[in-house]
């Protein structure tokens, strides 16, 4: 069975089972998103992958326990945002940042800081995913471009193409991320784009 069809059942029946290819099939859904809010918190992304890897072996130790998809995503984000916590209380730098989350808590006019960053690493998560299926070309262009920052000469350079080649190829990329937004109603996200054709 490919882990792409997994279904909540499924996924809580391979977790009493002790299936691995449960395991592999949340790894692989959550890891990004989950690396993106560890380290919107601790400002490092080496500590983020730590805390991300760490946390899903707690989860294995502990997946008995979990009844739903739901309870499974909460378990992630709470967990590792109290491993953050941890690692910012270690730097001292603990006090500042918990003033800062705790003032976005109490504030009626803002949404809870740790909610906002779930909402955000799920659209980059979005984003990330949307890339992964561009064509290999335009996929490599993109992100050498909007990841990586390199120009047009650079990368023309680095793949051994002209540059009017990674110009096509990067406005082929745009529109198909266009395409793929807009049916999703990511509206803002279709602006953006818009924005990088001018």
């Amino acid at each position: 069975m490919k882990s792409s069809q997994f279904t909540e059942t499924q996924i809580i029946d391979g977790l009493q089972r002790n299936d691995s290819r449960v395991f592999d099939y949340l790894f692989n859904e959550y890891y990004t998103q989950l690396q993106y809010f560890a380290e919107r918190l601790v400002s490092n992304r080496e500590e983020a992958q730590d805390i991300v890897i760490t946390v899903f072996r707690k989860f294995w130790s502990l997946k008995d326990n979990f009844q739903s998809n739901n309870n499974i995503k909460a378990f992630l984000y709470i967990t590792i945002r109290n491993q953050c916590f941890d690692y910012l209380r270690y730097r001292q730098r603990f006090n500042e940042v918990k003033k800062e989350y705790e003032s976005h808590l109490l504030s009626a006019d803002e949404v809870k800081q740790s909610d906002h960053l779930i909402i955000e690493s799920d659209l980059i998560n979005k984003i990330y995913k949307e890339v992964q299926k561009l064509p290999n070309r335009c996929r490599e262009i993109f992100i050498l471009t909007y990841f990586k920052g390199l120009k047009t000469k650079e990368i023309a350079s680095v793949l051994k193409i002209s540059e009017s080649a990674v110009t096509t190829q990067r406005s082929l990329a745009i529109k198909y991320l266009k395409h793929a937004f807009s049916q999703e109603g990511y509206v803002f996200f279709c602006l953006v784009l818009a924005a990088l054709e001018l």
